[in-house]
This record gives C-alpha cells, sequence and structure tokens, in this order.
C-alpha cells in the first residue's frame, strides 16, 4: 500500500512540517454544510491545546468507517496554509465566516483565530483519499512524519455515501449533523411514524407531521435530549437509535398521522412496557 507521506511529497508538502487533522463530528456537520462553513470551524482552536501549533500546512480528514479489526479511517478533504493567527476577540474575523459558526464561538474565550489558506494543488484530491488512521480517535492531530499512514482507497470521484432507503434507515440522533446532504432532504421530505430506542433497550413511537419530516421532529432530539416529552425527559438528555415504522402518504393529515402512531404503540407495547406516556 502507498503510504500518505508520498502524496504528501509529490504534492511538495514536508511532512515534518504538516500536520494531520481528523476533525469529529462537528467537523463533519461543518463540512456537510459547505466549504465555508467547514473553513471557518477549521479557523477556530484552542491555545492550550493546539494542533496549527509549529505547523506550516495542515491536512484536514473527516470521520471514516470503523475497520474490521477496530482501526480507524480517516476521509481527506484538504488542505490548508496557515497564513494569519491571532488571540480570538470577536472583533477580527477570520477569512471565511459562518454565523452558525461565530454564534458558537463569539463568547469563548482560550481560543486562537486563524486565516486558512486552502492549497489549490491538493483541491482536486478532496473526498478521493481514505486513510488509515489508527486505533485511537482521540489522538485527533499528528504530525505526518511521526505517525505513517497507509492509503486505503484511491477514489476516482469524491462521493457521499448512498441514502439507504426509508425501511433500511438506522443511526443515532448524534449523528444526524453528520448526515449527507442529499439526507436531510431525503428525511426533511416526509413525515411518518419513527421508533426511538435508548442504550438500555426502552422504546419511544414517536411521529414527525411538521414541514421539515423526520429531520425536524429529530432535531428537538439532539437539542434537549427528550423532545419535549414528559416520559423522556424524566430519562434526562440522552442519545437514541432512530428508525423509521412508517412513512406517511403525502395526503395524511396531522391526525391521520398521529392515528397511526397509535397503532404503532400498541403493536410495540410502547404504552404498557416502553417510554411513551399516552
Amino acid at each position: 500500500m502507498l503510504g500518505f507521506s508520498l502524496f504528501l511529497d509529490k504534492l511538495g508538502f514536508d511532512p515534518a512540517t504538516t500536520k494531520l487533522l481528523r476533525h469529529d463530528l462537528n467537523g463533519l456537520a461543518a463540512w456537510r454544510r459547505g466549504h465555508e462553513a467547514f473553513s471557518c470551524f477549521a479557523s477556530f482552536q484552542s491555545r492550550k491545546v493546539n494542533p496549527y501549533s509549529t505547523s506550516t500546512q495542515v491536512c484536514h480528514f473527516l470521520p471514516g468507517p470503523v475497520l474490521s479489526d477496530g482501526r480507524q479511517s480517516a476521509l481527506y478533504v484538504g488542505t490548508t496554509r496557515i497564513v494569519d493567527r491571532w488571540n480570538w476577540d470577536s472583533l477580527r474575523l477570520p477569512h471565511q465566516v459562518d454565523p452558525i459558526i461565530l454564534e458558537s464561538v463569539k463568547s469563548a474565550e482560550g481560543l486562537e483565530a486563524y486565516d486558512l489558506e486552502w492549497i489549490t494543488s491538493a483541491a482536486p484530491w478532496s473526498e478521493r483519499l481514505l486513510i488509515e488512521w489508527g486505533t485511537g480517535a482521540r489522538a485527533w492531530h499528528q504530525w505526518a512524519d511521526r505517525q505513517p499512514k497507509q492509503i486505503l482507497e484511491w477514489r476516482m470521484t469524491s462521493q457521499e455515501p448512498p441514502f439507504p432507503g426509508f425501511s433500511a434507515f438506522i443511526s443515532r440522533i448524534s449523528e444526524l449533523p453528520g448526515f449527507p446532504i442529499s439526507w436531510h432532504a431525503a428525511l426533511g421530505s416526509v413525515r411518518g411514524i419513527y421508533l426511538l430506542v435508548t442504550n438500555d433497550g426502552q422504546q419511544y413511537v414517536g411521529s414527525a407531521y411538521g414541514a421539515d419530516g423526520f429531520t425536524g421532529r429529530w432535531r428537538t432530539y439532539l437539542t434537549n435530549g427528550h423532545g419535549n416529552n414528559v416520559r423522556l425527559r424524566e430519562g434526562g438528555h440522552r442519545d437514541y437509535t432512530v428508525s423509521i415504522l412508517e412513512v406517511a402518504s403525502p395526503d395524511m393529515s396531522a391526525s391521520d398521522i398521529i392515528e397511526r402512531e397509535g397503532f404503532w404503540k400498541n403493536r410495540l407495547g410502547a404504552r404498557a412496557y416502553g417510554l411513551n406516556a399516552n
């Protein structure tokens, strides 16, 4: 297998001055919202644990699938050069500005802000290289010359995972921000009945009949962990496994969908043995 350092050499980058960053799900969510949002996200780092310190350029990666032997993988999305840095004071803004990112960091302390320049020679390889990251996702920033990485996959074109279909869909609520744009479009375009399952196996049947479909409803669980449901609120802020029980036809009214929700509550025993109170 080819090493990622060879790829850096071909582009003229010195592995000794190049940092590799494997961003978390927040970075993935920013990337899915667009290049400008991700650039703004990457422009802020903690002064206490700063992955950009003493590096000349930074290769950015998103979380990839867990490999069969438990190792982590990472998807390459591009390389930036550090143009300027300063202590974040919420006044001077980085080159790339995203209102959602700025809102999340506007009152933060102990941050450094950066002007980052994307290196155009690396751009054609964005979302086309999957590398082996190792066994520890906690080591999210590493020097390229000290932790050699193997390239696991060279893709002909960039690609996002295809939507699995409503009947096969299953995920965690915490993974919602990182869904590909096409997944958000699919899940936000339909209404219906869904199932939440806690880590200890308790079930909750719910319905989505608002304008934003399933994603609109699930965002409330992402925000507060209970979606304003009394029984779920008692358990505190939790993550859930979510799946779709039934997709409503376009002509169904909200009352019709709620009636179907009752059907599924009875069928699964969600009132007697689950987390549904009514």
